[in-house]
């Protein structure tokens, strides 16, 4: 038993040499091989198997966990890829997309192309008007998409056409008016469109005047600005009279779109001489009173003619002008209104004034004003029979006239007569 403790003291020694070597400790005598070997072979057996006392967590396999990587977002053009001048193009990039679902800006640009205003340059979705082209000519557009740190281009080209036109052009007026009446004998025949005709087809039989089918002499011209033919007669028309005008079917458009012939009457009044007022003027402020104080006047000038002392030629007739038409008649109806009689108004303006005031640019002007005279023909003998008065009649420097009549049976005289005359710059 006392061998048996032995060598179970032995045991414990060599199992405290082993511990205290796996730790770090030991003896510093010398020690058997057998115990160094048992050291040995009990470390390497430690370093296999450690005790529970120095044991290391095991490694961790776990795969280390990796930052999400961004991806690139993915520009597209939605749009016709053909167009006419004068159409609206819509370019849609609202399709665009981003896989990682973050948010997108976007940047139109042009890359080729006469240049377009585009307009707000940030919107998914771009328009614009098509601009006129003269032939098939292309515009290129990019579409630039970004996440913040990645960005994608499309590009897209539109091919722009010229605008087709098929609608012919439209009549927006005519002098005289269909079915005019007391229509003055030195009129032209006008017809104007709402856009250019093609010159070259235009001639002396585009617009054709007859009576009873018998063609009236004239010449055709026209206006490329207003976009008028204008027929002027080779005579003064015969008064009290039908006339036909027809125009031409073959005309057309610079597109090429033809003409719808037209035609329509109108009736020339009496004797009326209304020197070069133009048709324009006579629709717009001229009643028969008027064409027929016209008429006396012109016709005065017309022949030599003795003013008091002073004699005067012949002379060229006057035409009828609005502006003055208004100044006579404010004057008039104020002296009838007022029961007075004065070239000084009761404002105390004077006729020029009244005559600039109704928007007149005179050169020179004049005025002859009557009370009491019953009819245009009356208050004329009496003006003729007056130096001054027929002086302003027969003067070559006027080329324009105005005149109007007012009646107040409670007034001095019961009617009030102003005649203007004038020249403009």
């Amino acid at each position: 038993m006392l061998l048996n403790k032995n060598k179970a003291l032995m045991g414990t020694l060599l199992l405290l040499a082993v511990l205290l070597n796996a730790c770090g400790g030991g003896s510093s005598s010398d020690t058997s091989s057998t115990n160094s070997d048992q050291a040995t072979n009990q470390e390497q057996s430690e370093e296999q198997t450690p005790d529970s006392g120095d044991e290391t967590p095991p490694a961790d396999t776990t795969p280390p966990q990796q930052t999400p990587v961004n991806q690139q977002p993915t520009a597209r053009i939605s749009a016709a890829q053909t167009a006419s001048a004068g159409e609206t193009v819509t370019l849609d990039g609202s399709g665009s997309s981003d896989p990682d679902g973050d948010s997108l800006s976007y940047l139109w640009t042009q890359t080729h192309g006469t240049p377009i205003n585009l307009g707000d340059l940030a919107n998914p979705t771009l328009s614009f008007i098509a601009p006129d082209v003269d032939q098939s000519t292309n515009f290129g557009f990019q579409l630039r998409v970004d996440d913040g740190e990645l960005s994608h281009v499309v590009a897209i080209t539109i091919a722009v056409s010229p605008m087709v036109d098929t609608t012919p052009p439209a009549i927006v007026s005519r002098t005289p008016q269909p079915d005019a009446s007391d229509v003055a004998t030195t009129t032209s025949i006008t017809i104007s469109f709402d856009e250019p005709l093609l010159e070259s087809l235009i001639d002396n039989q585009s617009l054709l005047l007859s009576i009873n089918s018998t063609p009236v002499s004239g010449s055709v011209s026209y206006d490329a600005q207003s976009n008028t033919i204008t027929l002027t007669p080779d005579t003064a028309l015969t008064a009290a009279t039908t006339y036909s005008v027809a125009l031409a079917d073959d005309l057309e458009d610079l597109a090429g779109n033809r003409v719808a012939g037209v035609s329509w009457s109108f009736t020339t009044g009496s004797a009326y001489n209304l020197g070069s007022t133009s048709q324009g003027t006579i629709d717009l402020c001229m009643n028969t009173n008027d064409k027929v104080m016209l008429t006396l006047v012109n016709n005065a000038r017309a022949v030599t003619r003795t003013c008091g002392t002073t004699n005067y030629p012949a002379t060229t007739p006057l035409a009828w002008h609005c502006n003055l038409e208004q100044a006579a008649q404010g004057h008039s109806t104020s002296m009838a209104d007022n029961d007075y009689f004065n070239h000084t108004g009761i404002d105390g303006s004077t006729p020029g004034e009244r005559i600039s005031a109704a928007g007149y640019v005179w050169r020179t002007y004049g005025e002859n004003i009557a009370a009491g005279y019953s009819s245009a023909e009356s208050a004329m003998n009496g003006w003729l029979g007056s130096a001054g008065h027929c002086s302003n009649i027969m003067n070559s420097s006027f080329t324009e006239m105005g005149q109007a009549e007012a009646r107040n049976a409670a007034s001095t005289y019961g009617v009030y007569w102003t005649q203007n005359f004038g020249d403009r710059f």
